[in-house]
């Protein structure tokens, strides 16, 4: 994805159920800049992917739907597997205080744990 061709107007992206681990998400986070919809879905990204899609919808000025559901569906069949766990999520939520054009988020089925939980439920409060 490095070196993203400004002239691709391709507008979404589904990579659902490919077995993507941290390192793609990490690389797949610079499309967050050039399209509306990307499908993350049943794959792997960990900490590390999620804390850079986190940095890039802090910028994003395009994205309206992301998928990251069931990021951790790999995990009972592949241990090695990362989930998004509670600091992913807290990532997530930060980056939605200053994102002002996500109107979809599907984070289901995640290990999120208190924390992210909780942050995500201050920021549907400021929401209402």
């Amino acid at each position: 994805m490095n070196g993203l061709n400004p002239w691709c107007k391709v507008t979404t992206f589904d990579l659902k159920a490919c077995e993507l681990g941290e390192g793609a998400g990490q690389a797949l986070a610079e499309t967050l800049r050039v399209n509306t919809t990307l499908d993350l879905g049943f794959n792997s990204l960990g900490e590390g992917g999620a804390q850079a899609i986190a940095a890039a919808l802090r910028v994003n000025t395009t994205r309206t739907k992301l998928d990251l559901c069931r990021n951790s569906h790999f995990r009972t069949i592949a241990p090695h597997c990362s989930p998004l766990v509670e600091g992913a999520g807290q990532a997530i939520a930060a980056a939605l205080r200053v994102n002002s054009t996500l109107t979809k988020l599907d984070i289901c089925y995640n290990e999120l744990g208190e924390g992210g939980a909780q942050e995500h439920r201050q920021l549907l409060r400021h929401c209402a």
